[in-house]
């Protein structure tokens, strides 16, 4: 009498193993003899992760901040866009360029898609205000 519940698999290892591996085989199921198991569970952890470089993500390069950079950056942007050279001057652009300098990473700038669904959200919520006011 044994004291204590099993699945028998010590016994299945003991007594018939080689029934066991036949029917297994057949039935195209894994062997989960104690043998087999620990080899499985040893085989996964010498093949499992040993590093992290198969799951690391290349950053992109940060650029060190300096005004020549900057103001060549700044000159680009006027140019590429098509903007008057007095649009460096106005506050909002000088508000966006502060807030960016506080990032302690590269800023994540929003896509076209993301920033159109803003400004019309911002629109229907100023003609819901004027309504209101209506």
């Amino acid at each position: 009498i044994v004291n204590k519940a099993t699945t028998l698999q010590h016994h299945q290892h003991a007594s018939h193993q080689a029934e066991y591996l036949k029917w297994a085989t057949a039935n195209n199921f894994p062997s989960m003899l104690p043998s087999d198991t620990k080899q499985c569970r040893e085989e996964a952890a010498s093949s499992s992760q040993s590093n992290l470089k198969g799951h690391l993500v290349p950053k992109q390069q940060d650029i060190l901040y300096s005004d020549s950079i900057f103001h060549r950056v700044v000159v680009q942007w006027l140019i590429a866009t098509d903007q008057p050279i007095h649009a460096t001057e106005h506050p909002t652009f000088k508000k966006t360029v502060n807030i960016a300098s506080w990032a302690t990473n590269a800023i994540k700038v929003p896509t076209q898609k993301q920033t159109q669904q803003t400004i019309i959200q911002s629109f229907v919520s100023h003609l819901t205000g004027l309504q209101e006011c209506f």
